[in-house]
C-alpha cells in the first residue's frame, strides 16, 4: 500500500511539473513571466489538493484552459473586431468557459470516489478528508467566476474589447494563489519547486523530452 501510494505520489509530482514546464514555455514571455508562471501552475494546481494522478492531471487541464482563456481575454480587449469576428469570439470563449466548468465537475466527482474508495478500505474516515473543505475553497472560486463569465456572455452576441477586459477581471479572481509560494508538504505533490530555464531543461530531459527518436 505504501508502495503504491508514493509512486501515485512520484507520478503526480511528474506530471505537474511536466504541466508547469508547458505551461511557461508560451511564446511571448520573457524569462521572468516564464519562471512566474512556472511557480503560478505549481502553486495553482496544489491549491486544488489532489490526491492522485487523474486529479493532477484534471487540475493541470483546468489551468492551462484558464491560461489560455485570460490570454484570449487580453488580446480581444487590446484589438478592434468586425463583428462577425467578435461573434466567433464569444463562440470560442464560451465553449472555453462551458469546458472548464466541466472539467472542474469532473473534479468534484473524482474527489469524492477517491474519498469513497479510501473510506472503504479504511473501514472508517478517509485520511485526509478534513481537507474537503480547503479542496472545495478553490474550486468553489472557480465555479463562480467561469458561471458568472458564462452567464455575461450568454447575454451578448459578440464579445466586444470592453466585454472581454470586464471577464478577464472577474476570471482574474479566481486566482487566489502567490505565483511564488512553496508547495504544502500534505502528502499529495511534494519536493522542491524550481523554475529557471536550466531548472526546467533539466526536469524535461530527466523526462526524456530530448531523446532522439527513429
Amino acid at each position: 500500500m505504501s508502495e503504491t501510494l508514493d509512486h501515485s505520489r512520484t507520478t503526480s509530482q511528474d506530471i505537474l511539473h511536466l504541466a508547469a514546464m508547458s505551461l511557461s514555455a508560451a511564446p511571448g514571455l520573457t524569462e521572468a513571466e516564464r519562471t512566474a508562471r512556472f511557480h503560478a501552475v505549481i502553486q495553482g494546481a496544489m491549491e486544488f489538493q489532489p490526491t492522485e494522478p487523474a486529479q493532477t492531471i484534471l487540475a493541470s487541464l483546468v489551468l492551462g484552459h484558464h491560461l489560455a482563456i485570460m490570454e484570449g481575454l487580453r488580446d480581444i480587449a487590446c484589438l478592434t473586431l468586425t463583428p462577425a469576428q467578435a461573434a466567433r469570439a464569444r463562440m470560442v470563449t464560451v465553449a472555453q468557459t462551458k469546458l472548464v466548468l466541466q472539467m472542474l465537475r469532473e473534479m468534484r466527482i473524482g474527489r469524492k470516489e477517491t474519498l469513497t474508495r479510501a473510506m472503504a478500505e479504511a473501514d472508517g474516515p478517509a485520511p485526509g478528508s478534513a481537507g474537503d473543505a480547503a479542496f472545495e475553497a478553490p474550486v468553489a472560486q472557480f465555479l463562480s467566476a467561469y458561471a458568472e463569465t458564462l452567464s455575461a456572455l450568454g447575454n451578448a452576441d459578440t464579445l466586444t474589447p470592453d466585454a472581454a477586459a470586464k471577464a478577464r477581471e472577474a476570471l482574474g479572481q479566481a486566482m487566489r494563489w502567490a505565483p511564488a509560494a512553496t508547495p504544502r508538504e500534505d502528502g499529495s505533490v511534494s519536493g522542491e519547486v524550481t523554475g529557471s530555464r536550466a531548472e526546467r531543461r533539466a526536469m524535461m530531459k530527466r523526462n526524456g523530452a530530448f531523446k532522439r527518436t527513429a
